[in-house]
């Protein structure tokens, strides 16, 4: 796939990988159609980007945002490649203390707004037997972490779903490829969902999200099945399939969870 020209979609774009993504396609000479739910966060954006683009505020777990955001494309643009599905969001609490409404929030973002996603570009990409799917998934959709199992569940079932769509495929021209990042500099920690009162031990600050957007440059010039950001992320996936036990205790070491006070008055 030549980027040049190239009409792609960036959901959660106004910040975070999306929002480096966006700035990297724009520099190789792409179209972006910049999709989240902040508008003054989005128009900033494109203003900054050389080339022409176009950007659409709304929830992709809202049914009717993606179909708009494919129409909006075709109408500006004549034509779309490619998709990067994105957006997404956090949730970080103890599996005991887990609220199902929060979790529900989180599948329909992380799981059923990427469904949404790609049912809306599939129909266009089937007619004309090409178009590039990248989904940013995470390492915890392979290796949970203690006290984000909500989260890691959301992204255990996106690559579900991801891998039975490869196969589904098969023969179309359309490609898939999953991104898997570990820690990024980004404000999602501070976004997520839950009381996110995990302390880290061996913390890391995470590589920067122009890494990522990188990588992303690479699923669509490359079209592997998974990527990783980092050598290190495969690597504890690897021991993690050689020895979970081992994996298992260290990161319960590492990783503990501070209450929050406000839900504990003395």
């Amino acid at each position: 796939m030549q980027i040049a020209n190239a009409v792609i979609i960036v959901t959660g774009a106004s910040a975070g990988i999306g929002q480096a993504c966006a700035t990297a396609l724009a520099q190789h000479g792409a179209h972006v159609i910049a999709v989240a739910r902040r508008q003054e966060r989005l128009q900033a954006l494109i203003h900054s980007l050389p080339g022409q683009h176009a950007i659409y505020a709304g929830d992709i777990s809202d049914p009717a945002t993606m179909p708009a955001v494919v129409a909006l494309a075709l109408a500006q643009f004549g034509h779309l490649d490619a998709i990067i599905c994105n957006a997404g969001v956090g949730l970080s609490m103890p599996i005991a203390q887990l609220q199902w409404p929060e979790v529900v929030q989180c599948m329909n973002v992380n799981v059923g707004g990427v469904l949404a996603s790609i049912q809306a570009v599939l129909p266009h990409f089937f007619i004309k037997k090409a178009g590039a799917i990248v989904v940013i998934s995470s390492v915890v959709g392979v290796r949970a972490l203690p006290y984000n199992g909500g989260y890691a569940a959301s992204k255990g079932a996106l690559e579900r779903l991801c891998e039975a769509l490869r196969v589904e495929l098969r023969g179309s021209g359309v490609t898939l490829t999953v991104v898997r990042p570990g820690t990024v500099q980004s404000e999602f920690f501070q976004q997520r969902l839950g009381a996110h009162h995990d302390i880290r031990r061996a913390g890391t600050l995470g590589i920067p999200a122009s890494q990522v957007a990188q990588t992303i440059i690479t699923a669509l010039t490359r079209h592997p099945r998974v990527l990783y950001t980092r050598w290190q992320d495969r690597l504890v996936l690897w021991g993690n399939a050689l020895m979970p036990w081992l994996a298992d205790s260290i990161l319960a070491h590492t990783i503990d969870w501070q209450p929050d006070e406000r839900s504990n008055p003395s």
